[in-house]
């Protein structure tokens, strides 16, 4: 059995960045419902946030109703984990279609949802808080992508230390709970241990 647990960690992240959310329940997987459901957002809301339904699988209606019925600004970035996002416009309501693993929808939000929500609403909001920090474990990185490990990072008379936790499934929440920052590696770069990178604080 797979618990709802997106919608309360999205609702709690839009909170942190001082707008008030509006859950709504879980939508079943047909395109008449997910109408809707977005028809009621839109009118009622100045963002809509979608955990699920955005990548290629034949129940992924988010996507294929914005494609049909919406306007698709763009569609997948290049980013580990969380790579097919989708942001668009659902009567002229900007959608956010994030993925539907736990740990995605939650990296995605901070990288993709937050600024946007600094940026293009005009409010503060919590700033980010980037830090240079030494891995003591190998990370694995990616050729192509942004790569965004879990780490804990701990404070040292050397610097900051960054430890991997050992699970890093996306759907794993409790690694996202006691992790405190995401790594930055650029595309190619290397994860090696004694690497100095950077680390978003989370």
């Amino acid at each position: 059995e797979i618990y709802e647990s997106n919608s309360f960690g999205l609702a709690g992240l839009v909170k942190w960045m001082g707008h008030i959310p509006v859950r709504y329940p879980v939508v079943s997987d047909t395109m008449e419902t997910l109408r809707e459901a977005l028809e009621d957002a839109s009118e009622s809301c100045d963002i809509i946030l979608t955990s699920g339904g955005v990548s290629m699988g034949e129940f992924d209606y988010v996507r294929r109703l914005m494609e049909e019925e919406g306007d698709v600004h763009f569609w997948r970035m290049k980013i580990r984990p969380g790579s097919p996002p989708l942001f668009g416009l659902w009567n002229a309501t900007p959608l956010f279609g994030l993925p539907g693993n736990p740990v995605s929808s939650h990296v995605v939000f901070r990288m993709l949802v937050a600024p946007y929500l600094r940026h293009s609403l005009g409010t503060d909001g919590p700033q980010e808080w980037i830090v240079r920090a030494k891995l003591c474990d190998s990370v694995k990185s990616t050729e192509d992508c942004l790569t965004l490990r879990r780490i804990v990072l701990r404070p040292t008379e050397e610097g900051m230390m960054a430890y991997q936790p050992r699970h890093q499934g996306s759907g794993n929440i409790e690694s996202m709970a006691s992790a405190n920052g995401l790594t930055l590696l650029q595309p190619g770069q290397s994860g090696d241990a004694g690497t100095w990178i950077d680390v978003l604080v989370l």
